[in-house]
């Protein structure tokens, strides 16, 4: 990627910047962007990542000073400031800042267990008896209840249609991958669980809630998590997902990944969070916003990721799947924030975060310590004994990884299985010739069971007839036809 050399400008410049054509070439991007090179930067990001179309903005917490669009929606018409995108798991921070709006509103608290909300959910557990009697609304938001990534029903890699309610019912089916509390997995079930609560408590869809308490005030008109609205939309992207024919999936996860907005919405949202929960037509309490950005484990607030890059504070999250990439940045001691949108599951983030910093350094904008204050102090505890908070005692639900010779009925070639896609011509051929795109292998060796997959090579241990964890807590039911993997369905290939 070229260097970015960025004309110097104040930040307080509001400078908005039309979108342009696909396929541009750099030469042209003089005659409508007054910053070029953030322009050539994002056209050459395109360009190596084969994305359909992108959006991105840079601004302070007041203005916008740089706002780009290039290319085309999957629908072939030109992306602009109110294109739609999914935005994936950044979903998760909107949803964790609808959470604050309840406890402000006094419909929910953040410690109080998540049985008093929904008195018939339960959930499985090798390690304790009636875990959702510990789960808390904040362990839900930061990743630390103990959930594994995906539901039976509805997912990244299920993409049969299902609604908000089967898909949250079937989490109750899952087991915890560890002792409520004690470690840190990133998971999509825990924060759809917390809108379901926000739904049961507020007595509103959970659309409803965020468009009352959220998306209105901040005139964010185009953004939803209802599918139909994206159904009804005349100015939208679905995602480019590899081998699929372009159309529309519904993505089921509401708190975790189904928000879908443009750039011209999401900057204003990303300024509503610099400007710690104040605007003219909405507030959020500071102690609430201080709250998500308070690490619990691995950098992780509640549905915020926060970090120190050479010194520097930022706020940050990113998204990928059904065919999206995105990425927020908030530089929080430069005042500064990053959008970038994308219409391809791509490294959205190094993108991001290379022109934001890039703008930095050649503006020479100064750095402002006061404005990381309260980060700096809630989260010195855990920066200073960084490896005590992430330390991982591991509890394992059983011992038992002796080979057994009725486990050889398990040995064997698996493939993921992808329900309720439409392959191109070419993926059908590659099917029909045996081609998967994603395998596990189990195998023996030496005396235990070995699942090889794409998230490397696990023991596994037996729990009961045909049910086994791997060593970082995730099932592998071989009892249930189709077999599973994390609550991902398998084929049996050889």
């Amino acid at each position: 990627m070229k260097q970015i050399f960025i004309y110097c400008l104040l930040s307080s410049v509001c400078l908005i910047h039309a979108c342009l054509p696909q396929n541009s070439p750099p030469s042209d991007f003089s005659k409508t962007d007054e910053l070029p090179l953030i322009t050539e930067a994002l056209f050459d990001f395109k360009q190596s990542e084969k994305i359909k179309g992108l959006s991105f903005a840079l601004f302070d917490s007041s203005n916008v000073i740089s706002q780009v669009c290039l290319g085309k929606s999957t629908y072939r018409y030109p992306i602009d400031e109110h294109t739609l995108f999914s935005i994936q798991s950044i979903s998760k921070n909107v949803t964790a800042l609808a959470v604050m709006f309840a406890v402000q509103d006094s419909l929910v608290k953040l410690d109080v267990p998540i049985s008093e909300y929904l008195p018939d959910f339960t959930v499985n557990s090798c390690f304790e008896i009636e875990p959702q009697k510990k789960i808390t609304l904040e362990l839900l938001l930061s990743h630390t209840a103990g959930f594994t990534h995906e539901a039976p029903v509805g997912g990244n890699f299920d993409f049969i249609p299902c609604t908000y309610q089967e898909h949250v019912s079937s989490i109750a089916e899952t087991w915890l991958k560890f002792p409520v509390g004690t470690q840190y997995a990133y998971s999509n079930l825990g924060i759809d669980l917390a809108a379901h609560i926000v739904e049961v408590r507020s007595g509103m869809a959970f659309n409803s809630y965020l468009k009352n308490k959220l998306f209105d005030p901040l005139g964010m008109p185009s953004t939803t998590v209802d599918d139909q609205d994206v159904v009804n939309s005349k100015n939208k992207t679905e995602g480019d997902i590899r081998f699929v024919q372009d159309q529309h999936l519904k993505i089921p996860l509401q708190g975790a990944g189904g928000t879908y907005t443009c750039v011209d919405d999401f900057t204003k949202y990303v300024q509503f969070l610099m400007c710690l929960g104040n605007s003219e037509n909405t507030t959020l309490d500071e102690g609430l916003i201080q709250e998500m950005f308070k690490i619990r484990k691995n950098n992780y607030g509640l549905g915020t990721y926060i970090g120190i890059d050479n010194g520097n504070y930022f706020v940050n999250h990113n998204g990928g799947g059904y065919g999206y990439g995105s990425s927020m940045i908030w530089m929080v001691e430069y005042n500064l924030g990053a959008i970038l949108l994308c219409n391809k599951p791509v490294d959205a983030y190094a993108t991001n975060s290379y022109i934001i910093n890039e703008f930095i350094r050649v503006t020479q904008c100064k750095k402002d310590r006061s404005r990381s204050r309260i980060l700096r102090e809630i989260n010195r505890p855990y920066f200073e004994n960084y490896q005590a908070h992430n330390k991982v005692n591991q509890i394992f639900c059983t011992d038992d990884t002796l080979f057994s010779d009725d486990w050889n009925k398990y040995l064997g070639t698996y493939a993921i299985i992808f329900d309720g896609i439409n392959p191109t011509w070419l993926a059908k051929l590659a099917f029909t010739l045996g081609y998967r795109p994603q395998k596990v292998t189990v195998y023996q060796e030496d005396q235990a069971l070995k699942f090889s997959s794409f998230e490397g090579i696990k023991t596994l241990r037996k729990f009961e007839d045909g049910v086994f964890f791997t060593q970082d807590g995730e099932m592998v039911d071989f009892s249930a036809s189709p077999p599973s993997y994390r609550n991902i369905k398998m084929e049996k290939l050889r």
